[in-house]
């Protein structure tokens, strides 16, 4: 196998180096092999207790300037193999880093946050990105701040299967169809996201409509518990779409059909062993027992515990 030894063998390619989890030594192995002439030089500190993931100074959100090219990892206990935090902050990333940071971090068994601030990245990197993040066992916050991408590919990060508890997207210049797109990743009838708990979306364009998608998608999201859209462009009727979702809402005719469709195919994948029957066996069973009204009552009342505590109009077709 090989590892870490683009100095010694020079038959060596990219795709065959494996990383050891060693940043320092990963970074500018992985650089050289790809022809990076200029490569970032790698600083380490030990892990510290930070009050937040994003970048403390709202007014940087349009930096005219590029910083010194280097990469900040943080250590915990001053162990190479231990990095914690990815940070990259205020200069351009090009395709051929991005593709070795997107090679290191499955090494990275520790890493629980990245943030790239202002760092030129564009939707395919993105889109690359969000391929990456289900390799990263330990990856629970990111932060892309200051990333105006040209068709808003944010929402590609946080889809059904995203690992992420928190993504921080200030700065971004997302519009209402961002905004549209956003939701729709947050939750639609037949899906929701499952682990996304802190979504900061703050100084950015989003306006009533995009506040309205926003809402939309967060009707059937049951995770989601702090979402900052502060600094935006959103009006009364923008405001007036978020507090509708604040409170108890019915549930559309289209939300009650698909849930149920949800509902009776989990029941159905279950094993015959199951103590639940499936509410179709019910129902056909109907016209030949005499099932008591109490009875139906019962499995109702299981059906939504073990589903989540659903509305009980997903239920009327038992009636």
């Amino acid at each position: 196998m090989f590892k870490g030894a683009a100095s010694t063998d020079s038959a060596l390619t990219f795709d065959e180096y494996q990383c050891t989890g060693n940043v320092e030594t990963d970074f500018p192995e992985l650089c050289a092999l790809l022809g990076v002439k200029n490569i970032p030089e790698v600083c380490t500190k030990s892990s510290t207790i930070t009050r937040s993931e994003g970048v403390d100074a709202e007014d940087k959100q349009d930096s005219p300037h590029w910083s010194v090219a280097q990469i900040n990892v943080e250590l915990e206990n001053k162990n190479p193999l231990s990095a914690k935090k990815i940070t990259i902050s205020g200069w351009k990333v090009n395709e051929r880093i991005f593709r070795v940071l997107q090679k290191m971090l499955p090494s990275l068994s520790q890493i629980a946050s990245l943030q790239l601030w202002h760092a030129g990245l564009t939707d395919q990197m993105v889109a690359s990105l969000a391929n990456t993040l289900p390799l990263c066992s330990s990856l629970r916050v990111v932060s892309l701040e200051g990333n105006v991408l040209q068709d808003q590919s944010f929402h590609l990060l946080f889809t059904e299967s995203c690992v992420l508890t928190q993504l921080h997207l200030r700065c971004n210049r997302i519009g209402d169809e961002g905004a549209r797109l956003i939701g729709s990743a947050l939750s639609t009838p037949t899906s929701a996201n499952k682990n996304l708990v802190y979504l900061n979306l703050a100084f950015n364009w989003i306006g009533d409509a995009g506040a309205a998608h926003i809402a939309q998608g967060l009707r059937l999201n049951r995770t989601l518990l702090l979402l900052s859209l502060a600094n935006n462009m959103i009006g009364d009727l923008g405001a007036a779409h978020l507090a509708a979702i604040l409170v108890d809402f019915p549930l559309t005719h289209e939300e009650i059909v698909e849930r149920r469709k949800l509902t009776l195919q989990r029941i159905r994948a279950r094993p015959q062993s199951d103590s639940v029957q499936s509410p179709v066996k019910v129902v056909s069973e109907m016209d030949h027992k005499d099932t008591s009204r109490k009875q139906l009552l019962t499995l109702r009342q299981r059906l939504e515990i073990q589903e989540n505590n659903l509305p009980k109009s997903m239920f009327e077709h038992l009636k």
